[in-house]
């Protein structure tokens, strides 16, 4: 019974679509993989707002957008990016206020939002915590080959899918190794 147990728990939480995000005012990215079996692919896109909107009209094509989103791929878990202090603090608060919205796009949806910092993302993905952005965009394509990427924000929510997709994995292996002690 206790076997069971444990691999209907796993089953359970072998996630399929992950939604990968890249918050900010000016561009969001976003880009949807599934990850059962092998990692797969299947759009990205970035979200674009006008500078010279005000800054609540912004925040709500950004939430908009991602709902629509959300509910055209129908996502099962959400991965972020963790905010980082800019030098210039009014871009730190505005950038709070994009991932602010993002989160609360994922809540609504009612899916678990995992958060990464932004050097263990580049880390699982290029193998260096400080990469650059052709360094990401190189090491995605390569990962995931049919990637179709326009700019470094939707790589940046790509990598950060594909990093959550390898936290999972590793989650999995480790419940894998506790059942066969079993």
């Amino acid at each position: 019974l206790a076997l069971f147990i444990h691999l209907h728990l796993l089953v359970k939480h072998l996630v399929v679509k992950i939604i990968g995000l890249d918050p900010g005012i000016n561009k969001t990215g976003w880009a949807i993989i599934s990850n059962k079996g092998s990692i797969k692919f299947l759009s990205s896109g970035t979200i674009s707002t006008d500078s010279k909107q005000d800054i609540g009209k912004r925040l709500h094509i950004i939430f908009d957008q991602l709902q629509k989103i959300i509910s055209l791929y129908s996502p099962e878990e959400g991965a972020i990016e963790k905010i980082f202090i800019n030098k210039n603090p009014k871009s730190s608060l505005t950038l709070g206020y994009a991932r602010g919205v993002a989160i609360l796009a994922l809540k609504m949806a009612e899916m678990p939002i995992n958060e990464y910092d932004a050097n263990y993302i580049k880390k699982s993905i290029t193998g260096n915590g400080h990469a650059d952005k052709n360094q990401v965009i190189f090491m995605v394509k390569q990962i995931v080959k049919n990637a179709d990427i326009k700019c470094h924000h939707a790589a940046d929510a790509l990598a950060t899918a594909i990093c959550h997709s390898y936290s999972i994995s590793v989650q999995h292996c480790k419940s894998k190794e506790q059942i066969e002690t079993l």
